[in-house]
């Protein structure tokens, strides 16, 4: 005969906020808990409640419900086993096939389906050992699986999420509050058409190698931030991404978009440590193919859009170290691509070459900080650089963009003079465009840009610029001296 008792969460929630039925004794700390749920509406029953010599407790063919009956869980069995080693840590796995049942008064029932193999979770400060240096939270599954939906069903049209190689270990310190973690995840395949009163969301598609890592300070306080940057606290969050591809839509009254694509994989890392900030963000070849994109009531032809890759950077020193350490930014847009039906809306005649759009800028600099992070506005707010930092020289490694056939490259480096009360450059930017007289009239034809504005900005560059090796091709050395500024010797009017 099945056992009936009021509860209205999990045991496990109910045992994190009751530390004073903590105890050694998990059998007896599983009981409490029970009977502190029976005043909480909800109902759990099971067919079997066995301890084991090992201290562990099994409920076999456990139910749950809400205090208002819309959500139950099911399981054939449900397993606590306390550690031998580690006062108050509890490792719990969950039968092989389990479910959830929402019961919806505008939706009807819908089930959703847990299967696992090899699911485990492990948490500390459970029975006892909430004042320990480090509460730990461990889950791993060879795979975990959700399914559920059928043409019928009105929210879920289908559900199929599978985490294949699934490991996750978050630590947290009370003293200090630092959370840290590593999650790992070999492949995540998704399948799934969800309806709402919003719109309907479908996508069909994989992701490889999901790897995160992180640590930061556990709370709201902006101070942490600053701990941060002046080195006093390490913190950092590091996401790798393998190989996706999804076929997707989006249905909502604001939007129809239907797609499918792919791409290569990419990286996310901040970190912040010993006085230096690393940034980078990269993503690589990715291509996307539109089948429909209506947004705001202006739809588009079916259209092709892809990039080579995409790269974000920034490296700096945040507190002075002694001397001057390099610092780099890097903003990359490489070869970017899209098919001609985009194009032909508003250049039909391909006025303008269809040529990949380029636009890159990596710059480096040797730099020396000065801020005060215990009281960082007084540097922004002083009006005087120097109370920030001081450059000593800034190099130009590359700036990239081409477009319409046209292209812009820049070179060069320039010593920085920080004695004048202001940061003041010496040294050389050497600017080649070509291709911009084509670019200029062929946006002219198609109407972008009035016929005299472009006369006026070809003047202008061919008022500071040589001609260069090429037909439709213009330098300029820009120089900076303290006698001024001139591009190919001509003194810039600033």
């Amino acid at each position: 005969m099945k056992k009936h008792i009021l509860m209205a969460t999990t045991a496990l929630a109910i045992g994190f906020a009751a530390p004073v039925m903590a105890q050694d004794d998990f059998a007896g700390f599983s009981e409490g808990i029970m009977g502190m749920l029976s005043s909480q509406g909800a109902t759990v029953s099971f067919d079997a409640r066995n301890v084991g010599a090992d201290g562990s407790v099994e409920y076999v063919g456990f139910w749950m419900s809400s205090p208002d009956g819309k959500m139950t869980v099911a399981a054939d069995w449900i397993k606590g086993v306390p550690s031998a080693t580690t006062p108050g840590q509890v490792t719990f796995t969950l039968s092989p096939s389990a479910s959830i049942t929402v019961n919806d008064p505008d939706t009807g029932e819908h089930i959703i389906n847990i299967a696992n193999s090899g699911l485990t979770l492990t948490l500390d400060g459970i029975t006892s050992g909430q004042g320990a240096e480090t509460l730990n939270f461990l889950v791993s599954a060879n795979s975990l699986g959700f399914t559920a939906g059928n043409p019928n069903d009105t929210v879920f049209k289908a559900l199929d999420i599978t985490f294949t190689d699934l490991s996750q270990t978050v630590a947290f310190s009370p003293a200090s509050k630092m959370l840290s973690g590593v999650f790992g995840l070999a492949m995540l395949d998704m399948n799934y058409d969800v309806v709402s009163p919003d719109g309907q969301m479908a996508s069909d598609g994989t992701m490889a190698n999901t790897n995160i890592a992180f640590q930061l300070i556990a709370d709201d306080n902006e101070r942490n931030i600053l701990d941060y940057l002046s080195g006093a606290t390490t913190a950092f969050v590091e996401i790798g991404f393998g190989a996706s591809s999804a076929v997707s839509k989006l249905i909502s009254p604001e939007a129809r978009i239907a797609y499918n694509g792919a791409s290569a994989g990419g990286e996310v890392k901040i970190r912040a440590e010993g006085g230096y900030l690393n940034f980078i963000e990269s993503l690589g070849s990715t291509q996307y193919s539109f089948s429909e994109f209506n947004a705001g009531g202006m739809p588009l032809p079916p259209f092709d859009v892809g990039f080579d890759s995409i790269k974000i950077e920034l490296s700096t020193p945040t507190v002075d170290h002694g001397s001057f350490e390099e610092a780099n930014v890097v903003a990359a847009f490489r070869g970017l691509t899209v098919s001609e039906s985009i194009y032909s809306m508003f250049d039909p005649g391909q006025a303008i070459a269809r040529d990949p759009i380029n636009a890159v800028v990596d710059i480096s600099a040797n730099v020396q900080p000065n801020i005060d992070w215990s009281n960082p506005e007084a540097a922004f707010k002083s009006g005087n650089p120097a109370d920030i930092g001081a450059v000593q020289d800034i190099t130009i490694n590359e700036v990239l963009f081409t477009a319409g056939g046209a292209q812009v490259t820049a070179e060069g480096a320039a010593t920085i003079d920080n004695s004048m009360g202001f940061p003041f450059p010496t040294g050389k930017v050497t600017i080649t465009a070509a291709g911009i007289q084509v670019l200029v009239n062929g946006l002219v034809s198609i109407g972008l840009i009035p016929q005299d504005q472009a006369g006026i900005a070809m003047g202008m560059m061919m008022a500071f610029a040589r001609p260069g090796n090429a037909a439709d091709e213009f330098v300029s050395d820009i120089e900076f001296s303290p006698q001024g500024v001139t591009a190919n010797g001509v003194p810039l009017p600033f």
